[in-house]
């Protein structure tokens, strides 16, 4: 039973991922089917017409092996071995910036979120 409660939670969610798709074909629009799925998902989920746990298995799952997901993107990089010669330096310089650049904008509000709660956990002391 549990199997199959993943296995329909999954398919909802690849039903509102191709909705997305659909929508991004048939409209014409620059947004990715993939963007707009996840707004779909975003507006069911916020307006109460569909609880979070009618998929919190399937996307615990889905969460759980995203990595293997990233593999193709990995593999296609091999072709890309003339153009990393050319401005793999450049592309590292980026993603080390932007990375870094991430994670100082992720610490300093977590650092304050950190402080503010211990700080309310002192005072009910």
């Amino acid at each position: 039973m549990h199997f199959l409660r993943v296995a329909l939670q999954i398919s909802g969610l690849i039903v509102l991922f191709e909705t997305g798709k659909w929508l991004s074909a048939a409209l014409h629009l620059p947004i990715p089917g993939g963007i707009l799925g996840m707004g779909i998902l975003f507006l069911l989920l916020s307006t109460g017409v569909v609880h979070d746990q009618l998929f919190a298995q399937g996307a615990s799952i889905l969460l759980k092996y995203l990595s293997f997901l990233f593999l193709p993107l990995s593999v296609s990089a091999i072709v890309l071995i003339p153009f990393m010669d050319l401005y793999g330096w450049k592309i590292l310089v980026v993603l080390i910036t932007s990375s870094f650049i991430g994670f100082v904008a992720t610490a300093i509000p977590a650092i304050h979120v950190v402080r503010k709660g211990s700080a309310s956990h002192d005072d009910d002391r």
